[in-house]
């Protein structure tokens, strides 16, 4: 009977520390990854607010870019932030092998088209409660691979306006040069301060 209860109570105690163990190891395995995420937020983060800050330079040096120094004429060069943000999310994507994409449910430009992940974040972005500059990322499994998706929301300037209001208020050399680059244009009508996108960047997590 003695026996019985020593080998009985040993195994409950087998037992106790067992889940113990397996209970640590969880709670530790999901530190880590809640780190992990942290980390991949901060770079993620850091490198959509470097891709912002030079489309607002582009954006507020429009008339340093198109007016002649000589002869004080406008000549609408074309070279905006969007342009600028996406040949750098193009040789960045190619140098690091992050995904960097510029994209808005309000397209100018087709190629930026947003995908359906990108669509679900953009809408929450538009949402009137959402906490402005608050960027939103998980971790994915496409293809058998584990990915990390974040995106970024991006908002009108004052300087943005000259390409961005109502068609009506817009610069004539610059309209008619949007009309014939982008002829299906959807990005006029905005205000100061609306969402005009957001940038997103996907992250490998299989190296």
């Amino acid at each position: 009977m003695c026996s019985k209860l020593i080998k009985s109570s040993f195994s409950m105690l087998v037992l106790v520390i067992s889940i113990s163990i397996i209970r640590n190891n969880y709670t530790y395995a999901q530190d880590i990854e809640n780190n992990s995420v942290k980390c991949l937020q901060k770079l993620a983060d850091s490198t959509i607010n470097m891709l912002v800050a030079t489309r607002s330079v582009i954006a507020k040096n429009q008339d340093l870019i198109n007016i002649d120094p000589v002869t004080g004429n406008y000549y609408f060069k074309g070279f905006v932030p969007a342009l600028v943000g996406s040949e750098i999310a193009n040789d960045f994507s190619l140098m690091t092998g992050y995904k960097l994409k510029q994209t808005s449910l309000k397209l100018r430009n087709l190629n930026n088209r947003p995908d359906e992940w990108e669509k679900k974040i953009l809408n929450k972005f538009e949402l009137p409660k959402y906490p402005k500059g608050t960027g939103l990322g998980e971790i994915l499994e496409t293809d058998g691979k584990k990915i990390y998706r974040y995106m970024k929301p991006i908002y009108v300037e004052k300087a943005c306006l000259k390409c961005h209001t109502s068609k009506d208020k817009t610069r004539p050399e610059i309209r008619k040069f949007l009309e014939r680059k982008y002829p299906y244009d959807q990005a006029f009508g905005y205000k100061e301060g609306d969402v005009r996108g957001g940038i997103s960047i996907i992250v490998s997590l299989e190296n």
